[in-house]
């Protein structure tokens, strides 16, 4: 076709032409033999379709489609439970993680209450310590004698 206007043609016959663009392509049309054949050609294209006859459908289609379609429904059931069951496993992992920690820290608080007699004789800090001699030496090793040491209290 040596007329570039075919996708106009096709515009045209669905209705997609604003109304200005209607009448300058109704004008074209009146001088283009090549766009009046294409647009009597989509005319008896669709003239056909119209007039077809419906294919009948075979007996055991509908019975097949309702089986397939129910089988279908049980699957989507089945994912429906199966994600319920995924959100509550993650619900309960999740709960768990919370709850750990907290269990993790009394163990801990435990160990750390019974100390052996030799670990606290070996942070205590040398008799013959000074004043000026390392003062942060003897600051740290107080810390350590004070956390280490049980708590009669608890």
């Amino acid at each position: 076709m040596s007329c570039n206007r075919i996708e106009q043609v096709h515009a045209f016959y669905d209705g997609e032409l604003s109304p200005s663009q209607r009448g300058e392509f109704e004008a074209h049309l009146n001088d283009c033999a090549e766009c009046r054949d294409l647009l009597n050609d989509l005319r008896r294209v669709s003239d056909l379709l119209a007039s077809a006859p419906l294919a009948e459908l075979p007996a055991g289609a509908m019975t097949k489609f309702q089986q397939t379609w129910f089988a279908a429904a049980q699957d989507r059931g089945v994912m429906r439970i199966a994600s319920w069951l995924t959100s509550a496993a993650a619900a309960i992992l999740v709960g768990a993680l919370l709850i750990w920690p907290s269990n993790i820290r009394q163990e801990s608080t435990t160990i750390a209450l019974t100390p052996s007699p030799e670990l606290a004789a070996a942070v205590t800090p040398p008799a013959g310590l000074q004043e000026n001699d390392s003062a942060d030496l003897v600051v740290a090793a107080q810390w350590m004698a004070n956390d280490l040491t049980p708590d009669p209290a608890r």
